[in-house]
């Protein structure tokens, strides 16, 4: 090892980050993680999310630091005077050689079990999907029919109806009773809510109680309780204790509020928002109003300018009238005279049947003799076209192409030899010429 090499040589010097290497090295190999637990002292939670703390008792204190990732999974903030127990690493921070433990868990001193329990339940609840943000129903800005579940003795339903009464007077509130705390809280507090929910009246429910220690608020660790608020069919609102108190029916409510008081401000809108809203809707109603009607009759002034003179109009119409019986009397005019003359045609045909014969037969001589010259016309084009056709046949044809020298090879069973390569010695071939044909026999092949 590093230590052993060197502390060897006397002369040897380290550097004060080596040295602080090897005793966190040191320290971190002979303490594993471990549970340590004391009073807290100076808690300060940095910009970044990390936890800074001191862990005392009647006779030594320890720096404890614990890192935003790990704090999160932290279900309460700690505060100076709270007894915890806290799991980590000791370690040391190197930039000042001081001894301290990372810690990677916290809970309260002598609430180990309870705890353990709390974030077993959670990770269940939270695996079955119980506090994703799809399953959760959407609040309404504001409700008038709302439902309080909660003791009649608690400071929280005061709270509630306190803020309601200030901020709310036109909400109607019925109240549920329950115990909050105690071994037969969390079937009443059951009951309670599916009353409620059951109720016609009732738009939304308000879950609260004030705040207390973890056995305190158990009721609202209660699994039977939890499972009851995410089954409820309208929006439930949670609002236990203090800011700092968080319980696993806050993660399964539609809505998680800090305190009671914010629960009742959730589910309202206040007197004189509402208010102010309302008189900037009235002066937005009365603009558009009023611009509508001086509009309006800005268009009834235009059309009334725009529209036309009943006088006038009735001269146009005329005037209309007389243009179309002119056009009428002209084409029954036109009619008539085509008619006069069809019949004076006919007439003359009848007396004269003669003279329409022989006119007869000279327009039959003039298409006779036009069709003659046309079909003449039509013969001598097509028989050029077949003299040139057959021009280009001739020439194209085989016998011709063997008359100017060339001669073409085939086997003995009559295909083309189109290539040497596909020839053997001792094949027997034909070679035809323009005027015979000769039997060859392959001695030799060459590329």
């Amino acid at each position: 090892m590093f230590f052993e090499q060197n502390t060897q040589s006397s002369s040897f010097v380290w550097t004060v980050s080596e040295l602080n290497d090897q005793v966190s090295h040191c320290l971190q190999t002979n303490f594993p993680p471990l549970w340590v637990g004391g009073e807290v002292r100076g808690f300060t939670r940095a910009a970044s999310g990390h936890w800074y703390f001191t862990l005392k008792d009647a006779n030594g204190e320890l720096s404890c630091a614990m890192f935003a990732g790990q704090n999160r999974r932290v279900g309460f903030i700690p505060k100076t005077g709270d007894h915890l127990e806290v799991h980590g690493q000791v370690s040391v921070y190197r930039a000042r050689g001081s001894y301290q433990m990372v810690v990677d868990a916290v809970r309260q001193a002598g609430l180990g079990a309870l705890y353990e329990r709390f974030l077993q339940l959670k990770d269940k609840l939270q695996k079955e999907g119980l506090f994703d943000q799809s399953r959760k129903k959407p609040l309404e800005r504001i409700y008038t029919n709302i439902a309080v579940v909660t003791s009649l003795q608690a400071a929280a339903l005061r709270d509630v109806l306190s803020t309601l009464q200030r901020r709310a007077p036109y909400a109607k509130v019925r109240v549920f009773e329950t115990a909050v705390q105690g071994d037969e809280a969390p079937a009443e507090i059951i009951s309670a809510l599916r009353r409620a929910d059951q109720n016609e009246n009732v738009e939304v429910i308000l879950l609260v109680r004030g705040g207390g220690s973890i056995q305190d608020l158990w009721s609202f660790n209660d699994e039977s309780v939890a499972r009851t608020v995410a089954s409820l069919s309208k929006p439930v609102i949670v609002g236990v204790g203090h800011e700092s108190d968080v319980t696993i029916v806050d993660w399964v409510a539609d809505l998680r509020a800090a305190t009671p008081t914010a629960a009742a401000e959730h589910v309202t809108e206040s007197v004189e928002v509402l208010s102010r809203e309302l008189s900037q809707s009235k002066d937005a109603l009365n603009y558009t109003w009023n611009r509508y009607w001086t509009e309006s009759a800005q268009k009834v002034d235009s059309l009334l300018r725009e529209m036309p003179n009943p006088v006038r109009n009735v001269h146009q119409a005329q005037e209309r009238l007389r243009h179309s019986v002119q056009l009428l009397k002209e084409l029954m005019h036109a009619q008539w005279q085509i008619k006069f003359e069809s019949v004076r045609y006919l007439d003359h045909s009848l007396l004269k049947p003669s003279a329409r014969l022989n006119l007869e037969c000279e327009k039959c001589g003039r298409v006779s003799k036009d069709l003659s010259r046309a079909m003449i016309e039509i013969l001598k084009k097509h028989s050029q076209t077949h003299s040139s056709v057959m021009e280009l046949i001739t020439e194209l044809s085989p016998q011709t192409i063997l008359k100017k020298g060339y001669s073409y090879v085939t086997t003995s069973d009559g295909a083309f030899v189109k290539s040497s390569q596909s020839l053997s010695e001792g094949e027997n071939l034909t070679v035809y010429w323009h005027d015979g044909r000769a039997n060859v026999c392959v001695t030799k092949t060459r590329p």
